[in-house]
């Protein structure tokens, strides 16, 4: 499947991870869509671990923050998802929508997901595949 141009998806067999990224700013049909391809890739290669780089992003407006939190609540619990790895770039109205959305998708998986903030995708990916203690997650212990 070719990628589309504003978003681009690479699997990790070895690592059992999946890493995703924004090429540029899209409108909210294309995040949707980006985001809908990224479950069916999670259940699919049974991935455990995701890097999302947002550093090219901006924040997604009101209804697709809702829509986001349906999506992901519904679809991440039939995936073998354990970490969940945010790569942002320094915007503060950003920061605030994901952890709104981290905190949701936090409580509706019951903490089974460990979900944490980075500044540069390297950095995301070594937490992503290192050991697996419950209390890494940024958010974890988030009410």
């Amino acid at each position: 499947m070719k990628s589309p141009p504003y978003f681009q998806v690479s699997y990790n067999r070895e690592l059992g991870l999946l890493s995703s990224q924004w090429l540029r700013v899209g409108n909210s049909t294309e995040y949707r869509q980006a985001l809908i391809n990224i479950c069916r890739q999670l259940q699919k290669y049974n991935a455990c671990g995701w890097l999302v780089d947002f550093s090219r992003m901006a924040t997604p407006n009101m209804s697709d923050q809702n829509w986001t939190i349906e999506l992901l609540g519904h679809s991440l619990p039939q995936t073998r998802l354990r970490k969940l790895a945010l790569v942002l770039p320094d915007d503060l109205f950003l920061e605030v929508v994901v952890e709104k959305v981290s905190n949701s998708l936090l409580s509706m998986s019951g903490n089974q997901v460990q979900i944490a903030q980075f500044d540069d995708p390297d950095t995301a990916q070594q937490w992503l595949i290192c050991c697996s203690d419950p209390n890494e997650g940024l958010f974890r212990d988030a009410s």
